[in-house]
């Protein structure tokens, strides 16, 4: 089966939409037009925000906001959009139940925040996306392998399974093969290797700490990945990605690494063009404003069902194109750093994604927050933070079944747990993922 083939078939018009906006892309306008485009695509997400939504009817007249703007500098004046509001006005923005399709944030190292989706938004995030890679002259329908996560994101019973088969499907349709991002062992490691050797993708995108992996891993055994190679462009997302991380890619991928920059609720934002540090804005599918401190604010311009308006998404940049804190590039992401913690198994030491415990435990049902503390390179304690009193006997016998999914060898009494009540914070006030 000609797997290109048929992507480009099943999804003629997302193919149509992410022609239009690469010419729209390609002429290249000045700040000055690029900046009158998102003044006017505010104020009409705006006029769509106070006449059907009611959270920003309320919202509006609770902050005494304005019904348009003439400088995009005005929507400092808007309050800040928070993950907190969103969860504490959850019913109003859901509108009793009403709305029942949502994104949901993986919740790595605070509560998980719901967010209304509406139909054809996916299709619009899926445009941005590949609007990125195609700077990095990767196609839609080229063969890829992806670094991600995988079954446990799923659930279990029918539902999970249902879950399952769609994705299988997608990739498919999609042309990639995915491979699991959360085991991070050398014996995975060697199958990834081979994997990537013989599917010989065009781009190879993953979290950037399974790709740093990886490359490590690769280059310390000293493998050979093949001829021919096809590879244009490893792609890093999800994580930071320090300077020695991309020289290390690029050594042994022998092709530019690119920072591919957005979330669960936004889709992609920016993406690398010119350059690995070059991360361009998607500008016409939003507004980004940054503060002194870098601290980052997102404005949604595309149609959504729950347009985000002024919001704290959460992560500092270094911009490096910004006009009265209006941001059209950044030279780095300073989110969250590479995470991966240590357990003890009958192998020795086993390195894994921290991702994965996260999502492990998000699962359990009142645990809002993960914190970990790594005591030894092969003792784990983990600090929980729920909603209610939890059983940690029981917590800790749910997470080893689950661990062992992936893991039989894994030493149960290398992980320890404690339920906490105010989680570690960093610096900037967010909850950190690794305490002292």
């Amino acid at each position: 089966m000609d797997r290109s083939r048929l992507g480009r078939a099943v999804l003629r018009g997302r193919h149509q939409g992410l022609a239009r906006k690469i010419a729209l892309y390609d002429e290249d306008p000045d700040r000055t037009w690029i900046e009158r485009h998102q003044v006017r695509r505010f104020n009409e997400v705006w006029e769509y925000c106070l006449a059907e939504v009611p959270f920003y009817r309320s919202w509006g007249r609770e902050h005494r906001l304005p019904e348009r703007i003439d400088r995009l500098a005005e929507l400092r004046g808007f309050p800040s959009l928070t993950k907190e509001i969103l969860i504490a006005r959850h019913d109003e923005i859901f509108q009793n139940g009403r709305i029942r399709d949502a994104y949901t944030t993986g919740g790595s190292t605070g509560q998980p925040t719901r967010y209304p989706r509406g139909a054809g938004e996916v299709d619009r995030r899926w445009i941005d996306a590949y609007l990125g890679r195609h700077w990095a002259g990767v196609r839609p329908t080229d063969p890829g392998v992806l670094l991600w996560g995988h079954s446990h994101l799923f659930g279990a019973g029918l539902r999970g399974r249902l879950a399952q088969a769609q994705r299988k499907l997608t990739d498919l349709v999609v042309n990639v093969t995915r491979l699991n991002a959360y085991d991070l062992s050398e014996p995975s490691l060697h199958a990834h290797y081979l994997a990537v050797r013989r599917r010989d993708p065009v781009a190879l995108t993953g979290y950037t700490s399974a790709v740093f992996k990886l490359a490590r891993y690769i280059e310390r055994n000293q493998l050979d990945l093949g001829e021919p190679r096809r590879l244009r462009a490893v792609i890093l997302c999800a994580e930071t990605a320090s300077d020695a991380d991309i020289a290390l890619v690029e050594r042994v991928f022998k092709v530019p690494a690119v920072i591919e920059y957005g979330s669960a609720e936004t889709g992609v934002l920016a993406m690398s063009r010119e350059s690995t540090r070059d991360i361009r804005l998607i500008w016409d599918s939003f507004i980004c404003l940054t503060d002194a401190d870098g601290e980052l604010s997102v404005t949604t311009l595309t149609d959504r069902l729950f347009p985000l308006m002024h919001y704290a998404i959460g992560d500092r940049v270094e911009p490096s194109d910004v006009v009265d804190g209006n941001a059209l590039a950044f030279r780095a992401i300073l989110g969250r750093q590479q995470d991966v913690v240590s357990v003890g198994s009958a192998r020795g030491v086993l390195d894994l994604s921290a991702i994965l415990p996260v999502h492990i435990l998000k699962s359990y049902p009142g645990i809002v927050g993960v914190q970990f503390r790594q005591v030894r390179p092969d003792v784990l304690q983990i600090h929980v933070e729920a909603n209610r009193r939890l059983d940690l006997a029981d917590v800790s016998a749910f997470f080893v079944r689950e661990l062992r999914k992936d893991h039989p060898e894994l030493v149960a009494d290398s992980i320890s747990f404690a339920q906490i009540s105010d989680p570690a914070r960093t610096r900037a006030g967010k909850h950190a993922l690794f305490v002292p």
